[in-house]
């Protein structure tokens, strides 16, 4: 009997520590998980910063080069209003031209008809066909230059648009480390 009691209480013995062994590596492994939940929390979180951060980089960055071109276009469009302007006064002063121009064709042949008829050519002529050719070249000369200045204040825009968005660098933001 005594061989059979310590053979109970050897399992029982075996037992008990099997149980313990067991709730042992149970309470360990649990608290791994705890902690691998607790870092994955932590990176999650330093992962949701950086983000939040990189977010409004980002923006910021959006909106400099935003407000740069913007900025450029204004002062494009400005540029190309005092071009239209330019050209308006261009305009004023070549009708002003042209009507010299239609007084002294008019003088010149009011004096032609008033004298004595000359041998030589008619100078009539030669002043109606200056007086052609000049507001013909005029006129296209004056358009060119509308579209010339319009074209010059369009790549100046352009150029310093792409001036302002070299200028400004984009945000960097670092990626998270990992703490292993």
């Amino acid at each position: 009997m005594f061989t059979q009691a310590k053979l109970i209480i050897t399992a029982v013995v075996l037992a008990a520590l099997i149980g313990l062994g067991t709730w042992w590596h149970l309470s360990r492994v649990h608290a791994a998980e705890k902690a691998v939940h607790a870092h994955y929390a932590v990176v999650l979180s330093e992962i949701r910063e950086k983000t939040a951060a990189a977010v409004t980089a980002f923006r910021a960055t959006e909106t400099a080069w935003r407000s740069a071109i913007d900025k450029e276009a204004a002062n494009g469009q400005a540029r190309i209003d005092l071009a239209r302007h330019d050209a308006a006064g261009a305009r004023t002063e070549r009708d002003r031209l042209l009507a010299d121009v239609a007084r002294y064709r008019t003088a010149a042949r009011t004096a032609q008809h008033s004298s004595a008829p000359t041998a030589g050519p008619t100078t009539g002529d030669a002043l109606d066909l200056f007086a052609d050719l000049f507001s013909r070249a005029d006129a296209r000369a004056g358009e060119l230059a509308e579209f010339a200045d319009a074209a010059h204040a369009a790549g100046l825009t352009c150029e310093r648009s792409f001036d302002a968005l070299s200028r400004t660098k984009p945000a960097t933001v670092q990626a998270p480390q990992s703490n292993q």
